[in-house]
């Protein structure tokens, strides 16, 4: 198709994604009802649950009629021989990334692998001997947590990063649906697309912390709460989402990160502004079906995550941007890949409110700290122009090789492998002890055979409330009277 007859609103209709539909939505459901099943009173989870169901429900039944009244559609495997190859890759970023604890790990991982063990060991709601219990972005570990109660935490350590795969290749899926083919290029512009933190970095430009987290920093850092956000946010932009399911599915986000909730809002009100103004399409998203699933299960996330015992509560506005360093961080991290959208989504509300949110969300602040509601705030907006970079790279050719320059500027080394997975004892012993080498080549090379670092391994010793955790304030909260009328 010509890029001059790009609907604004999404692609033509190429694939069938009936099939691929189902898979995301249970993808993003399960953790939330066995959230439901394991934290609340009965009276409040079974109401919740079923008004979820319900709106899930309707949203299908009424994007059925939209779909009998397209063309014949080709059918979207979900498994092909090039999509498992995809599949295998993403469980090998997994695994690399530190998720299971099967490699060195970043260190903060020492809370994700804390969190894991108790929701393995401990009865659900996990309860502190405190009386605190356990308040945090869980979502990513129920479903292996419920295979590790089952037959123990190793079971847990492997599901996790088959787990987190599996999104990945969903939202893999959906770039190449809003693309409209597949290819296995998708998969990997899907985990280097993120910031120019390394040119910010070289050109000491990282003063400010301004930086958008890519996609390989956030499956590192922080992919309990990135996963379920890039795949929503993806589908979203491939604009197949049938529109009953937008405010079910994006209370989910709520819980799976309420900062990405907070992040993704306006591109929520966008798009169900554009559905309203399609009067039927409207109808669905705006129905009492659909509010409903959406509003009490987030009120329920709201009351559970309030009760946080951390400065994180704290938000607020700062002023503009702190020096001219910042729109260069700005422009780097956001806009650069934006230019190549241009010619094709200029006129797409989606794109440009992902634009206007990607340049708000600076001014605001979370504990005290504008970084904090980057790293998940900006998650949404960054999807969204995923998808967006995506249907260009497909539709001009001529845009390949500098999109691919822009990604590889801005690929910063941080997989374990080989920045975390580190060099035999012995080498790092002789590393350290070599005088720190001259030159920008040789004091990279170091740091990615040494990474002093990721030696420092909490391992699965420790517990959200062992002595001394710097994190368990953080992730724990005293249980106020409403929060014990919903919750266990």
């Amino acid at each position: 198709m010509p890029p001059s007859s790009i609907d604004h609103s999404g692609p033509n209709g190429t694939f069938n994604t009936v099939l691929l539909e189902r898979h995301t939505c249970a993808w993003l459901l399960l953790p939330v009802l066995a959230f439901m099943a394991g934290w609340m009173h009965w009276y409040i989870s079974l109401p919740a649950a079923a008004l979820l169901m319900w709106g899930i429900i309707k949203g299908a039944r009424s994007s059925a009629p939209a779909r009998d009244g397209m063309p014949e559609q080709a059918p979207f495997p979900l498994f092909t021989r090039q999509s498992l190859c995809v599949l295998a890759a993403f469980i090998v970023v997994m695994i690399f990334s530190g998720w299971g604890g099967w490699v060195n790990q970043h260190p903060d991982h020492i809370v994700r692998n804390a969190c894991l063990q108790e929701l393995v060991s401990s009865p659900w709601p996990v309860v502190f001997p405190d009386g605190d219990v356990l308040i945090y972005n869980i979502g990513f570990w129920i479903i292996p947590a419920l295979a590790g109660k089952l037959t123990g935490l190793d079971a847990a350590r492997i599901l996790l990063p088959l787990w987190g795969a599996w999104g990945f290749f969903l939202t893999w899926c959906w770039i190449c649906v809003f693309s409209g083919r597949r290819s296995a290029v998708f998969a990997l512009l899907l985990i280097m697309f993120g910031s120019l933190l390394n040119l910010q970095c070289w050109l000491s430009l990282d003063l400010f912390r301004l930086h958008y987290f890519g996609i390989a920093e956030q499956i590192m850092c922080s992919a309990n709460a990135s996963i379920p956000v890039v795949l929503f946010f993806v589908w979203l932009a491939a604009s197949r989402m049938p529109p009953g399911w937008l405010l079910p599915l994006f209370s989910c986000m709520a819980f799976y990160s309420p900062l990405a909730a907070v992040g993704g809002l306006p591109l929520i009100v966008c798009e169900g502004i554009r559905e309203w103004k399609a009067r039927c399409n409207g109808q669905a998203v705006w129905s009492v079906p659909a509010v409903l699933a959406a509003a009490i299960p987030g009120i329920c996330f709201l009351i559970y995550y309030g009760h946080v015992n951390a400065p994180s509560s704290r938000m607020g506005l700062r002023p503009f941007y702190t020096g001219w360093g910042d729109f260069l961080l700005i422009g780097t991290s956001f806009l650069a890949y934006a230019l190549f959208c241009w010619r094709d989504f200029r006129r797409n509300p989606l794109f440009l409110c992902t634009l206007a949110t990607g340049l708000l969300l600076p001014f605001l602040y979370v504990n005290g700290d504008v970084n904090d509601l980057l790293c998940k705030g900006s998650v949404p907006a960054m999807a969204c122009l995923l998808a967006f970079l995506a249907r260009t790279y497909a539709l001009h050719p001529s845009l390949r090789l500098w999109i691919w320059i822009l990604l590889l500027l801005g690929l910063a080394p941080r997989f374990n492998l080989p920045y975390y997975f580190s060099a035999p004892e012995p080498v790092l012993l002789h590393l350290k002890n070599l005088p720190a080498p001259d030159g920008w080549a040789a004091r990279e090379l170091r740091k990615l055979i040494l990474a002093e670092h990721a030696c420092i391994q909490d391992g699965w010793k420790g517990t959200m409330y062992h002595p001394g955790h710097r994190w368990h304030p953080y992730y724990s909260g005293s249980p106020g009277w409403w929060y014990r009328l919903v919750f266990r």
